[in-house]
């Protein structure tokens, strides 16, 4: 029976027709359908399974929200308008309460159509009236009432409505800042402390996690919570500086995934993609950084260090931020004319010619009833005791000093009386009302020993090489300035020389103290220089190292024993890992010898470097005699360190000749037959 084509209304043809329909279709045809589908399927189900772990992330960072929190937290209607984000650095090693101690406290403006971003730090002693509990240090708030009470608080006190916080924990920290492969600090003179772990000394370093929370979290400094907070803002306007990228942007689901258990905060996932990116065209001259001003100050019968803030400058920073203006009236910038001695003589009066830079929104005037002074403050190096605060005042030597122009002081000033080491501010003042560093402008600091008779400064121009192979030698000349009170001698018992010392740059170990010297040419008086030529000798191990140049009083003392910081260089001898590179970086690894097990033998042996072992593979061809290495854009250099164990491996950056070996590891490793030469 024909059938019939036609169809009447509300009709449908019956399933076998359309069957026949498809199958009608030219072969073509029916395959371009069934890949479509597929396609759509696939799409569908990815796009699911990402939704799905978004949506896991956010229930986990957002399990601790509460009706409360989200009912003080000012509603934002979409992430192009202004934000003010609260971000809590958590000590949850803290035992004397559960949530832990808030140790750092900063509120983040962010303007993304302007790409402005400004910082406003608290200082965690800052004495505040929180709701409920009277007057206290503000981040007691955090112990008694975790972020509700401590959002509160901030509100209360500087009126800013925050819309958005970010509670991060140590752990954490430690975790987001190796998972970024560090952070480069530059510093200007010795951290170390005991508490913190800090043990840095000056010069450019590349932190590690562990590294970077001793270096913000140190209070040994002169400027004590001050000191850290300036750290702290210093490391974040770095991170933003050496990570803002899409690079980084495009693995903020991995390092929440790392966070998942250090992180709280209402943000979501995408929200916070949403604000990373828009930061991307954030450049240094659009981000500023302030503090609240306070001053040090005792309560409960002196038993008790507190900071007392004032309030009303506080809030009005807070208003100029909003606005688009320098958050404080009061910044410098100081510039030394004459180099300040880092050697004097007990009582004795010097006197340096300094240049200094109005940064601020205020006109100095060297007269009226509150002129702008320069000022000095002696503190004790090592017992951090403020000794002489009102030092020597010097007046600027032109009146109405605009901002961004340049001032000049004739200034004079007496050493203490007593020797030993020291360290001496310049700080302006504002007469009457207030110091600078009162205002978060960090003053200049300089190291001074006084009565200390031995004394040096030392400059190598950079001609001591980066690089030894083990026992290598090399001769270097370094000029030494003589800055003490004591005579050089070039003979005799009691002569001096330039030494060296050898220490390791992992684990502080000192490898060789009593090194090579290099002898003086002539005698040298206090102030004339030297041009001292030394060989140097590596170590036989290879290894990190930090070499240090120290003038030796013979049969009596090294003179950094008195406190003269030595002239260190990094030296890295023989090819040598760098383990904050290693531990984030991530390898497939692929068998291309057709040897059984290589593949498992060579993961075992990387996993004990640290390296991060994705998975094994197959390669495309089983009779490579050479080991190849694959590195994604922006591995480089974690490519160069798996050539460290792997010398002789060709590496290529990846591209579609080698799509076989696609992954989502930072290196493909492609195993050949010599892969047995690099196993010991």
């Amino acid at each position: 029976m024909a059938r019939d084509k036609k169809k009447g209304p509300g009709k449908r043809e019956p399933i076998k027709d359309k069957k026949c329909r498809f199958k009608g279709l030219p072969r073509y045809g029916r395959v371009l359908i069934t890949v479509f589908s597929a396609i759509i399927a696939a799409v569908v189900i990815a796009a699911a399974v990402f939704f799905i772990y978004i949506n896991s992330i956010n229930n986990t960072i957002n399990s601790i929200n509460t009706a409360e929190v989200e009912n003080i937290l000012a509603p934002i209607e979409s992430p192009e308008e202004p934000v003010t984000i609260l971000f809590l650095g958590r000590d949850s090693r803290d035992t004397e309460s559960e949530m832990g101690r808030a140790d750092t406290i900063m509120l983040l403006y962010l303007d993304p159509v302007n790409a402005v971003v400004s910082l406003l730090s608290i200082p965690r002693d800052t004495l505040v009236d929180i709701p409920g509990y009277g007057q206290d240090k503000i981040n007691a708030a955090y112990a008694y009432g975790g972020e509700e009470l401590m959002i509160r608080t901030i509100q209360d006190f500087i009126g800013a409505e925050i819309n958005h916080y970010v509670t991060l924990d140590f752990q954490g920290f430690v975790d987001l800042i190796d998972a970024m492969g560090g952070v480069d600090i530059t510093i200007d003179r010795p951290l170390v402390d005991i508490k913190s772990g800090a043990n840095l000394s000056p010069g450019e370093h590349h932190l590690t996690g562990e590294q970077a929370l001793a270096y913000t979290r140190s209070r040994s400094t002169e400027l004590g919570d001050i000191g850290r907070i300036q750290r702290q803002q210093n490391l974040f306007k770095e991170l933003m500086s050496q990570k803002l990228n899409m690079q980084y942007l495009s693995n903020i689901p991995y390092y929440f995934n790392i966070l998942i258990d250090s992180t709280r905060t209402d943000l979501e996932v995408l929200t916070i993609l949403k604000y990373s990116k828009a930061a991307l065209s954030l450049t240094a001259e659009n981000f500023s950084a302030s503090i609240i001003p306070t001053h040090s100050d005792w309560i409960k019968d002196n038993t008790i260090s507190v900071q007392i803030p004032d309030q009303e400058e506080a809030r009005a920073m807070w208003k100029r931020i909003l606005a688009g203006e320098p958050a404080s009236r009061y910044n410098a910038q100081y510039f030394e004319i004459d180099i300040i001695d880092d050697s004097m003589t007990e009582d004795s009066a010097y006197k340096y010619r300094i240049k200094v830079k109005n940064t601020g929104d205020l006109t100095w005037n060297r007269n009226g009833s509150n002129p702008i002074y320069l000022g000095y403050h002696w503190i004790d190096f090592n017992t951090k005791e403020m000794v002489v605060f009102d030092g020597k005042r010097s007046i600027i030597s032109n009146d109405g000093v605009e901002v961004g122009q340049e001032a000049e002081f004739d200034l004079k000033i007496v050493a203490p009386s007593e020797s030993g080491d020291y360290i001496l501010q310049l700080d302006l003042v504002h007469e009457g009302v207030t110091w600078f560093s009162y205002q978060g402008v960090p003053p200049l600091e300089k190291f001074v020993s006084i009565g200390v008779s031995n004394s040096a400064q030392y400059d190598e121009g950079g001609n001591t090489p980066n690089y030894l192979d083990p026992g290598q030698e090399y001769e270097v000349e370094v000029r030494v300035k003589n800055t003490g009170m004591s005579f050089w001698e070039r003979k005799g018992k009691r002569r001096m020389n330039l030494g060296t010392h050898w220490i390791n740059r992992d684990t502080g170990e000192i490898v060789e103290w009593d090194g090579n010297r290099g002898l003086l040419d002539r005698d040298i008086e206090h102030g004339q220089e030297a041009l001292i030529k030394i060989t140097i000798k590596a170590p036989d191990e290879p290894g990190r190292y930090i070499l240090q140049y120290d003038m030796a009083h013979e049969g009596v003392t090294w003179f950094s024993e008195q406190g003269v910081i030595p002239l260190e260089v990094n030296i890295d001898v023989g090819r040598t890992l760098d383990m904050s590179i290693v531990k984030v970086t991530s390898i497939q690894i692929f068998n291309g010898n057709g040897i059984v097990g290589a593949a498992g033998e060579v993961k075992k042996g990387l996993s004990t470097f640290g390296f991060k072992i994705y998975s094994l593979a197959n390669a495309r061809d089983y009779d490579l005699d050479k080991t190849f290495i694959i590195y994604n854009a922006g591995q480089e250099e974690a490519a160069d360190q798996l050539k460290i164990i792997f010398e002789n491996a060709d590496i290529y950056e990846y591209n579609s000749e080698w799509s076989h070996y696609n992954g989502t590891a930072d290196l493909m490793l492609i195993l050949g037959k010599d892969y047995e030469d690099y196993l010991d």
